[in-house]
């Protein structure tokens, strides 16, 4: 399954002490951490390693496609790994359904936006993968597509999960997004604490879950190819 940290332990759980989770990543630290005798963790990239085909029943994806320049090819090796029957489930957010309501100072804001998804899609992020959802499950093969769409509003100020993963976000990509002389280190100052503001009003883009089944009849892979 392709989860990480909490998700992986709820699946243990959840599959009992007969069943079996397989937690992947390409940094597995958290997950060594969890104490799950049903729980075997590998070092894997689904976008170059392979998978055992028609093995498993169920996988989990969440927030990961959306970080891939090929999201397509990751969904190919999930589904030839799915025994016939099995299940695909899939998290990722539509960055471009992002509508800032209000803020102290909206130019700023819209300009070091725009340059922070800029440097995001230039690294590989595809803003927009979340609307897409069903048809790219649908592409690889799957079938009985089911797609749901939350959105909040976010408020500046306090503990909003929202506001933490920007912040964290926009300040690790800071050296990337002030590199073409546009877009200063002052101007990401403010930017991060306008948006810790509680003057500062926006609805999130949209978080997508999607999953299809593969048909009873199918084996191996199906529609797009496996690089």
């Amino acid at each position: 399954m392709l989860v990480n940290g909490s998700m992986a332990e709820w699946l243990c759980r959840r599959v009992g002490p007969t069943g079996k989770v397989v937690a992947t990543d390409l940094q597995t630290k958290f997950l060594e951490a969890i104490e799950a005798a049903n729980l075997e963790v590998r070092r894997h990239d689904i976008t170059a390693d392979a998978l055992e085909p028609d093995s498993f029943d169920f996988f989990m994806a969440r927030k990961v496609l959306e970080h891939l320049a090929q999201p397509a090819t990751a969904l190919a090796r999930m589904y030839g790994g799915l025994r016939p029957g099995g299940w695909l489930y899939v998290e990722d957010t539509d960055m471009a359904s992002f509508r800032r309501l209000s803020c102290p100072r909206p130019e700023l804001f819209e300009r070091v936006y725009s340059r922070f998804l800029e440097v995001m899609s230039a690294a590989g992020f595809q803003p927009t993968l979340g609307i897409r959802l069903g048809d790219e499950l649908r592409a690889v093969g799957l079938a009985q597509i089911q797609f749901k769409g939350l959105m909040h509003e976010w408020t500046g100020g306090g503990d909003n999960p929202a506001g933490k993963v920007y912040r964290m976000t926009v300040d690790r990509l800071r050296d990337r997004i002030t590199a073409n002389g546009l877009i200063t280190n002052d101007d990401v100052n403010q930017f991060l604490a306008d948006i810790q503001s509680p003057d500062f009003h926006a609805i999130t883009g949209v978080h997508v879950t999607a999953w299809g089944r593969k048909p009873a009849g199918a084996s191996g892979s199906h529609g797009v190819p496996v690089a």
